[in-house]
């Protein structure tokens, strides 16, 4: 609950690329370090993020808001217009001509959105999000205007400009590639891992993110701890990811790592989401999920097999996509997930240490069969 703790509360948002990013990977490589294992933080860069940030000026007051990605970026400022969803009715026949566009989320994509408004004119793009919270926007084909996404708590504020046509100025950054960090922990440098237990520890836009996923990474953190409190154990390695909710950028980085090396783990764990529930979801090859089912009826923890919701994904895909088997422990689904409502004081000790005692008792009975031969 430390670690939930220093994540989600004292440090926050942690959006890949980020100074507070970058704050969680130290406090994660610290936590490594003082537990005995050689530690690698590990850059990487990746296109297309949704969450470049950018700014919106209005009245001499500045929003923070996020670019799109397939936006051009620039600076513009122009008079705003307010066109609803963005479709046929919210323009209603109106030229956009020279101006910025202010369209409500909903209904129609966002590339839909900007390719409406584009044609009608406009020069710029901005869309309000309809729920607490920022929004990453992907307009999946580029758009030559400068795109952003404002929180559903400045949506009011901007729309009522917007129907007011007052002038608005957007600043945002051009595309270009966005650094981030994974957290390697290994027994000794150049360790070969055979089991690579992992978590993503980056958030999305104003998300605290305490169970998505705080409560994955400290599991990974004391995970890491609890194993080296009888000695560091031999291919039995530890990584904390980025990127994640950008689009599993980070784990994907270190897959095709291995891959290159020709050292691909025999086994990934995955942990994420696993502060809220009732029951542990475990999700993966079939004689390990069987496996490790058999552990928790052993000892009491209630654990069922399951699957991802359609449409959605973690890191253990970027390893099963190379071919390595995979475990994934998670609580499933949450109603405050991405949003600012993701906050510590709702994160389950209980529940928290249920998937953490499973993930243990789990790896540690596959361990030699798998890490060792």
């Amino acid at each position: 609950m430390e670690h939930v703790r220093a994540l989600g509360t004292t440090i926050g948002p942690r959006v890949a690329g980020t100074d507070a990013e970058k704050r969680a990977a130290d406090y994660i490589a610290n936590q490594f370090k003082a537990d005995g294992y050689d530690v690698e933080v590990m850059e990487f860069s990746f296109d297309g993020d949704r969450f470049r940030s950018a700014k919106l000026t209005l009245d001499a007051r500045t929003f923070e808001v996020t670019t799109a990605a397939n936006s051009s970026g620039g600076t513009i400022s122009a008079l705003s217009v307010f066109v609803g969803l963005g479709d046929g009715a919210g323009i209603g026949g109106r030229s956009l001509n020279g101006k910025i566009a202010v369209a409500d989320r909903g209904t129609l994509t966002f590339g839909e959105k900007a390719e409406n408004v584009v044609a009608d004119g406009a020069v710029g793009l901005v869309i309000l999000n309809n729920q607490p919270g920022g929004v990453s926007a992907d307009l999946r084909k580029l758009q030559l205007v400068p795109v952003v996404a404002a929180s559903g708590e400045d949506a009011g504020t901007l729309r009522a400009a917007a129907k007011a046509g007052k002038p608005l100025t957007i600043d945002s950054s051009a595309p270009s590639k966005t650094t981030a960090r994974n957290v390697i922990a290994r027994p000794k440098a150049g360790a070969a891992c055979n089991v690579l237990v992992g978590g993503h520890y980056d958030t999305v836009v104003s998300a605290p993110g305490a169970n998505d996923n705080a409560s994955g990474a400290a599991n990974v953190v004391e995970l890491a701890r609890a194993f080296a409190a009888d000695g560091l154990d031999d291919g039995l390695c530890f990584a904390a990811f980025s990127a994640e909710e950008s689009g599993l950028y980070g784990s994907d980085a270190l897959a095709q790592r291995f891959k290159s090396e020709g050292s691909l783990p025999k086994l990934m764990v995955n942990l994420d989401v696993t502060g809220i529930g009732d029951r542990v979801e475990v999700i993966g090859d079939r004689d390990y999920v069987t496996q490790t089912l058999a552990i928790a009826e052993r000892l009491n923890i209630p654990a069922i097999r399951s699957q991802l919701p359609p449409n959605t994904g973690s890191d253990h895909l970027s390893f099963q996509q190379v071919g390595v088997p995979i475990l994934h422990f998670t609580s499933g689904e949450f109603v405050s997930i991405h949003s600012p409502a993701d906050v510590t004081k709702d994160v389950e000790e209980l529940e928290l240490d249920r998937i953490g005692d499973l993930a243990y008792a789990a790896i540690t009975q596959l361990l030699p069969k798998v890490a060792r031969g």
